[in-house]
């Protein structure tokens, strides 16, 4: 082959590399004006509702790839009206992780639904319904009451105090360390950091917790422990749950 005919050849190659990416750019920008918007809306409401209970999150990159592909600038619209029915007809919030991120955002599907229930009158159960949800306070109550953020020998401390040894297996929690480094670290309830330098381990709320969980409702909960305590009676955990609050509330009306 002859230089010239090397270069027309290498010109051809790099135009059709450019068409190629022009057309697929194209399509993401104005693909999905001839979609169905109802259909593809149904089709998230039904594939979020059953990805809910396992309270993982849900990427955005995994909606587009596998429930609502091709729908280009009709995606934020599918998503706000999908939001809307989740809310209003199955109770769901569903909730952006991370405002910040773009192609690697992730969605938190939140029930929205207390926590933890009072038991009906005249129900006595020897095991409470679901008692990890139990546990789950207790943990996050220790963690909030400590400034956001515990040592591994602070949690586990504690939770030894109350009679939950997390090497041994608890009779009514089960395997507590795996519970919390795995179940809670992957439903984003904790968040679980390890230093480089000494390697010790820490524990503060995750995502969802800060999401889901009412921190006024915490302070309730360890008013109760004490008996004697009102909620503004802890002044900076107690200025942090009103801020919590307040950030919830205006990403609930936006």
């Amino acid at each position: 082959m002859s230089r010239k005919s090397k270069k027309l050849s290498q010109s051809q190659n790099l135009s059709q590399r450019s068409s190629t990416s022009t057309q697929q750019t194209l399509e993401e920008t104005f693909g999905g004006l001839n979609i169905n918007v109802e259909d593809q809306v149904n089709n998230l409401v039904r594939y979020i509702v059953n990805r809910a209970g396992s309270h993982l999150t849900i990427k955005q990159s995994e909606i587009k790839k596998n429930v609502i592909p091709k729908t280009g600038i009709k995606y934020q619209e599918i998503i706000e009206r999908a939001s809307e029915i989740l809310k209003n007809v199955y109770g769901f919030n569903m909730i952006v992780s991370d405002p910040t991120a773009n192609s690697t955002r992730e969605y938190i599907i939140s029930n929205a639904l207390p926590y933890i229930s009072e038991p009906a009158a005249g129900q006595h159960e020897e095991h409470p319904e679901d008692v990890h949800k139990i546990l789950l306070l207790i943990i996050l109550s220790h963690i909030f009451m400590s400034n956001d953020s515990v040592s591994e020998v602070s949690l586990y401390s504690f939770l030894k105090s109350l009679d939950i040894d997390v090497e041994r297996r608890h009779v009514l929690f089960g395997n507590v360390k795996d519970y919390i480094h795995h179940t809670l670290k992957n439903k984003k309830y904790l968040k679980i950091e390890m230093d480089q330098m000494s390697k010790r381990v820490s524990f503060s709320w995750g995502v969802r917790a800060e999401k889901e969980i009412s921190k006024h409702e915490i302070l309730k909960f360890v008013c109760k422990m004490y008996k004697d305590r009102l909620p503004n009676n802890w002044v900076s955990q107690y200025k942090v749950a009103e801020e919590q609050g307040y950030e919830n509330y205006k990403e609930g009306q936006e």
